[in-house]
């Protein structure tokens, strides 16, 4: 069962210039998506690799962009560069598998709406701890932040 150490939290997601790659997908097909970036803008990344999430809830098939963030680039290899803008944000820290997620999205949701704060989409997965290139590594020990943007 995840566990998250870290409180909700509010602050101001960073804006970032990246290169994404839109998926009509399970979540476990992300990887492709990333392979596909890294292929393509190896030398540029600057960051830790991120989902936006357009579903509001979870779906089998999620509508998503895998991405990156990047010093610089242009658009190639069926990857998108763009600025994703900056916002404030719902924050809370996820331990454990990503398939243990929706506990740690409903309690950012929960505190959320205990603000009076409208969400809008997409939200983010910053992937802090994950699997490597190589080496899967222990579910257990990931660690993936959840960004939830507050309107206005």
């Amino acid at each position: 069962m995840a566990t998250t150490t870290c409180q909700c939290e509010e602050k101001i997601a960073p804006a970032m210039k990246i290169a994404a790659v839109r998926m009509k997908a399970p979540y476990k097909e992300c990887g492709k998506g990333f392979g596909q970036i890294g292929k393509a803008f190896w030398s540029q990344i600057c960051g830790p690799p991120m989902l936006l999430c357009y579903d509001t809830q979870y779906q089998e098939i999620a509508d998503y962009e895998v991405c990156m963030p990047i010093k610089k680039g242009e658009a190639r290899g069926g990857v998108e560069v763009r600025d994703l803008p900056g916002g404030r944000c719902v924050s809370l820290l996820h331990h454990g598998p990503y398939e243990e997620l929706c506990r740690s999205y409903d309690q950012a949701r929960a505190f959320a709406n205990e603000k009076g704060y409208r969400l809008t989409i997409p939200s983010r997965e910053v992937y802090l701890k994950g699997p490597g290139m190589i080496f899967k590594g222990n579910p257990k020990n990931y660690v993936t932040e959840i960004q939830l943007i507050v309107e206005g």
